[in-house]
């Protein structure tokens, strides 16, 4: 479930460790969300299956999974020709894909194969670097050799483990889909950020865009999406059959408007 993309230019790119100062959208989409919606990376210590699609091929451990069974810390969800709906701690929602491979660990989620999509408080350790998101629906694809992290809306950031965004507070998120914070126009990509990590270790991935990182979390590119390459990768998880919660489904349009 590879995402292959194309650098569209050296204009369009954001360099491993690229400063705050040089990064679009971020800080206006974290403005543009409710103080609530802005989510802390959070160590995720279940997941339950909440539905199975395209047949009953979802494992927890090597068994197969029933709806409503959970997985949790130390243990591993798979998928065959199945894909499933998950619902983490009971707040962030999430859609693994066909021949997927996804840790529970005690300190993040570990994607060994395949892809997830998730919306919500999360912390996915990437290699030896960790993804943490604000506000945030992203995808997660692992290759054999990279990582891809696709933001469909908000900000995501990979950084170091305890890193910058991770020591940065910020307060409680709202459940995903719960449509309790005020909806907000989302800005275009226009806005600096100017709070973002001055050590430069920290990669930004704004709506529109898709980072790569190597097996071991190292940066590799970086690079805008059009918007028919994320309603292609977003159409791998959602069907007739699997849909995005509402608020969730209405965030994601409006912020795949404002791209390319």
């Amino acid at each position: 479930m590879a995402m292959h993309f194309v650098l569209k230019s050296s204009s369009a790119l954001a360099l491993a460790g690229r400063s705050a100062a040089t990064l679009a959208l971020a800080a206006a989409a974290a403005a543009a969300l409710a103080p609530a919606a802005i989510a802390q990376a959070s160590v995720i210590q279940s997941a339950r299956v909440v539905r199975l699609i395209d047949g009953k091929e979802v494992f927890i451990n090597g068994r197969t999974a029933k709806v409503n069974d959970t997985a949790r810390s130390g243990q591993q969800l798979r998928t065959g020709r199945s894909r499933a709906e998950l619902l983490f701690d009971g707040r962030t929602v999430g859609f693994l894909g066909r021949s997927s491979v996804l840790n529970v660990g005690s300190q993040c989620l570990r994607l060994d194969r395949g892809a997830v999509l998730m919306s919500g408080p999360q912390r996915t350790c990437l290699g030896t670097k960790v993804l943490g998101v604000m506000g945030t629906t992203t995808i997660v694809q692992r290759d054999l050799d990279s990582y891809n992290v696709i933001t469909l809306e908000g900000v995501a950031h990979v950084g170091d483990p305890g890193g910058f965004e991770e020591q940065r507070p910020r307060q409680p998120a709202a459940d995903a889909g719960s449509g309790s914070a005020p909806k907000a126009p989302l800005p275009r990509r226009s806005v600096e950020i100017t709070d973002g990590d001055p050590s430069g270790r920290t990669t930004y991935i704004c709506g529109c865009e898709v980072a790569q990182f190597s097996s071991d979390g190292e940066f590799q590119r970086q690079a805008v999406m059009s918007r028919s390459q994320l309603l292609a990768a977003l159409n791998r998880f959602t069907d007739d059959k699997l849909q995005l919660p509402e608020g969730v489904a209405e965030r994601i349009q409006e912020s795949i408007a404002n791209c390319e």
